[in-house]
C-alpha cells in the first residue's frame, strides 16, 4: 500500500478532496513511525495506510482518511496531542484522541470489565461517529494480519471482534466491513470448521454457479420483456452467515441450498416492486420469507426488498433494491456521510438513536449493562406498529410494556393493558413483528417491580427502575386512599335524600337488580344493602332504614371490581370477555392483593341494569374469577 493509490481513490469520488491534507498527513505520519516494525516485519507505515485505504473504499472524505493515516501516532509514537491540533486542527486531533482512547481500552475475560469497554467505545462513539469507523477500519486491517501472532491472542481478539466490532459495524450497516470481520474471527474460533466449510463451498462452487447463472438469464429476459432497467447478479454468503444457518437449524452443509444470494439493483423504487411482481409471476413466493424493508427501513437506514422464491424445489432468496439503496446496504453510515450538511441530516441523526438510548443508564452495574447491551445493539429486532403507523423498533421478545416505554416514558409508567391487532393481551404478551399495538393508561397506575422480570429493553428496565426508586421517596399512604372513584348522582341507586353520599355495603356486595334498601346516617351517608342481609335484622336498624332501588336506565360510568387468583393473562381474558359484547373499557387497572388474590377494576358505560347483570354473570365464568361487585 503507498499513498499514491489512496488519493487515486478518493479522486474517483471527490476531485475536489483537499489531497494536500492527505500528503501531510502521510508525511507527518511517516516521519512519526520512523523505525517503527509491524509483528510481520512491514513497516509501521502500512498499517496507517491500509486502514486509510479501507476508509477511502467507502467514499469517506480526506479529513477522515486522515485522520486513518495519524491514528496511531498519539498510542505509539512522543507526538503530543498539542503538536497534532497545532498542525491539523482541533477537529482532526479529537478524533485521533477519541481513536486512541479506544486502542487504551484493556479488554479482559471478566464480563464487568468487558462492560465498561463496551460503554467507553459507545461513549466515544457518540462525541464523533467518526471515531468508531476509524476503529472498525483499523481492527479490520488487524484481523487480515492476525497470523502474526500467536494462537492465545489470535482467539481473544477474533472473540473480541465478533462480540463487539462485527454488532456495531451491523449498527452501522457497514456489511462489508461485517461479513470481512466475521469471517476472519470464525478463521481463528473455529479454524477446522472454517476449512471443512470452505472446502465444501469450493466444491459445489461451479455446480452453484451455473445454476445461479441460468436464473440470472431468465430474470434478465423477463425485466427486458416489462421494459424494467436493472443489473442482475449472484453474490456468495459469507462463511459465517452459512455457519450461523447450519446451527440455527441444525442442518449439514448439504441442506443449505442459498449459498448465493441474487441481488436486483433497479433505477427507481417503482421498479423495486415491479421486479417484484415479475419474479412471483415466474416462480412460487413463500409466503413466510418476504420482508419489505423499503417500506420500513431498519434503524441503520438499510432498505431493500427481501423474497424468497421456489426454483426446481430449491429456495432461493433475492434481494431487489436501488441504486442508492445498494451503495447504504453495502457502506451504511459511511454512505450518508456529507461533510457539509451531517449536523443537519435527521436520517443520520435517527440511526444513531440506539446508540443514545443504551448511554441513558449511568448505573455502574456491568452484568446488567453487558446483558441488555446485548439484546440491544447485538440481538435479533422486530418492528411493531403504533394505531397511527408508526413504526417502533425493539428487542426480540420485547412486551407491550417494552413498547409502551419506547413511545414515551409516562405511557409506560401508566401502563394497564395493551391490545395487539385488536386483541387484548397479557403484560406480559411476547410481541412479533408486524404487530399493531396499543397501550392502555390510567394517571393513577404506577409500574411494578414484577415487570423488571419480563421486560427486554434497556430503556424500559430503566425507567422502571427510576420511577419506582422514586415513588419508595415518596410517604407512604394509606392503601385505602390510594383509589377513589367519582360517584355520580344520576347513576345506579335512586333514594329519597338529596346530596347523599351512597356506598355499597361489603357485608352483602348487592349487585343491579338485587332488592336493596339503604341506611342512613347523621354525616348523610347512606350504605346500600341487599334486603335479606343479616345486618338489617338488627330491630334498632329499622329508624335508619330508606327505600332505594336500582335505576332501570343509567347511562353513567360504572366501576366493576373483580376479585380473583392472580395469573398470567387474568386482566387480558377480563377485556377480551368485555371486548366481545362490544363495549368499550373507559379504564382498567390491576394490582396484587397477596401472594394468591389480585384485584381488576374495570370503568365503562352502561345504559340500563340488564346490560350490567349480563356483563357480570359472563366475568365470573371467567378462570379464576371468585367475586364480581359493583365499586360506587
Amino acid at each position: 500500500m503507498d499513498i499514491n493509490r489512496i488519493i487515486k481513490r478518493i479522486k474517483k469520488y471527490n476531485k475536489n478532496a483537499d489531497f494536500n491534507l492527505v500528503a501531510k498527513s502521510y508525511l507527518f505520519a511517516k516521519k512519526a513511525h520512523s523505525g517503527q516494525l509491524r509483528k510481520s516485519g512491514n513497516e509501521y507505515i502500512i498499517h496507517p495506510l491500509n486502514v486509510a485505504y479501507i476508509l477511502a473504499d467507502l467514499k469517506l472524505d480526506e479529513k477522515i482518511v486522515s485522520c486513518a493515516i495519524l491514528h496511531d501516532v498519539l498510542e505509539d509514537t512522543n507526538v503530543s496531542l498539542e503538536i497534532i491540533e497545532r498542525d491539523f486542527g482541533k477537529e482532526i486531533a479529537g478524533i485521533i484522541q477519541g481513536v486512541t482512547k479506544i486502542s487504551k481500552m484493556n479488554y479482559y475475560d471478566k464480563k464487568d470489565y468487558h462492560a465498561e469497554t463496551i460503554r467507553k467505545m459507545l461513549i466515544a462513539t457518540t462525541k464523533d461517529i467518526r471515531v468508531i469507523l476509524v476503529k472498525l477500519a483499523d481492527r479490520l486491517d488487524n484481523m487480515r494480519t492476525l497470523q502474526y501472532l500467536d494462537e492465545e491472542r489470535q482467539k481473544r481478539i477474533s472473540r473480541e471482534t465478533l462480540e463487539i466490532y462485527v454488532p456495531i459495524a451491523y449498527r452501522l450497516g457497514i456489511w462489508k466491513i461485517k461479513w470481512e470481520l466475521e469471517d476472519l474471527s470464525f478463521k481463528y474460533l473455529e479454524p477446522l470448521l472454517y476449512k471443512e466449510l470452505k472446502h465444501n463451498i469450493a466444491k459445489k462452487r461451479k455446480e452453484r454457479e451455473r445454476e445461479v447463472k441460468k436464473i440470472i438469464k431468465i430474470v434478465r429476459k423477463e425485466l427486458r420483456k416489462n421494459k424494467i432497467r436493472a443489473k442482475v447478479f449472484g453474490r456468495p454468503k459469507n462463511f459465517y452467515s452459512i455457519y450461523k444457518k447450519m446451527k440455527k437449524k441444525n442442518i449439514p452443509f448439504e441442506k443449505v441450498y442459498d449459498l448465493q444470494g441474487l441481488r436486483i439493483i433497479t433505477k427507481d423504487i417503482k421498479e423495486c416492486y415491479e421486479t417484484l411482481g415479475v419474479l412471483h409471476n415466474l416462480w412460487k413466493p413463500i409466503p413466510n420469507e418476504f420482508d419489505d424493508y423499503i417500506a420500513n427501513p431498519k434503524p441503520n437506514l438499510y432498505q431493500s426488498i427481501h423474497t424468497v422464491v421456489l426454483i426446481d424445489d430449491q429456495k432461493v432468496e433475492f434481494q431487489i433494491r436501488t441504486e442508492k439503496m445498494d451503495s447504504i446496504a453495502e457502506e451504511g453510515i459511511a454512505a450518508h456521510w456529507s461533510y457539509k450538511d451531517i449536523d443537519k441530516d435527521r436520517k443520520f441523526e435517527k440511526s444513531l438513536g440506539w446508540l443514545k438510548q443504551i448511554l441513558e443508564w449511568k448505573e455502574k452495574k456491568d452484568k446488567d449493562f453487558l446483558e441488555t447491551l446485548k439484546i440491544d445493539l447485538f440481538g435479533d429486532n422486530i418492528f411493531v406498529f403504533t394505531p397511527k403507523g408508526n413504526v417502533i423498533e425493539l428487542p426480540k421478545d420485547s412486551t407491550p410494556v417494552d413498547f409502551a416505554y419506547a413511545v414515551h416514558s409516562q405511557i409506560g409508567d401508566r401502563c394497564t393493558g395493551a391490545r395487539i391487532n385488536e386483541k387484548f393481551v397479557s403484560l406480559r404478551h411476547m410481541l412479533q413483528s408486524n404487530d399493531i399495538v396499543e397501550i392502555m393508561t390510567s394517571k393513577n397506575h404506577k409500574p411494578s417491580r414484577e415487570w423488571l422480570k419480563f421486560v427486554k429493553s434497556d430503556r424500559a428496565r430503566q425507567k422502571i427502575k427510576q420511577t419506582l426508586k422514586e415513588l419508595s421517596q415518596v410517604p407512604i399512604q394509606n392503601k385505602q386512599n390510594n383509589i377513589k372513584y367519582e360517584w355520580n348522582e344520576q347513576g345506579l341507586i335512586s333514594i329519597n335524600i338529596s346530596k347523599a353520599v351512597i356506598k355499597i355495603a361489603k357485608c352483602c356486595s348487592p349487585l343491579p337488580g338485587d332488592k336493596i334498601s339503604g341506611i342512613s346516617s347523621k354525616s348523610k351517608r347512606v350504605m346500600i344493602h341487599k334486603n335479606d342481609c343479616q345486618n338489617l335484622k338488627n330491630p334498632g336498624i329499622n329508624k335508619k332504614r330508606i327505600n332505594a332501588h336500582w335505576n332501570e336506565m343509567i347511562k353513567s360510568t360504572i366501576n366493576l371490581k373483580i376479585l380473583a387468583i392472580d395469573r398470567v393473562g387474568l386482566l387480558a381474558d377480563i377485556l377480551n370477555t368485555i371486548a366481545s359484547t362490544g363495549r368499550n373499557v373507559e379504564k382498567a387497572r390491576a394490582r396484587v392483593l397477596d401472594k394468591e388474590n389480585s384485584e381488576c377494576i374495570v370503568s365503562l358505560k352502561f345504559d340500563n341494569l340488564n346490560e350490567i347483570n349480563e356483563l357480570i354473570k359472563r366475568i365470573k365464568k371467567i378462570a379464576d374469577v371468585k367475586n364480581v361487585s359493583v365499586v360506587i
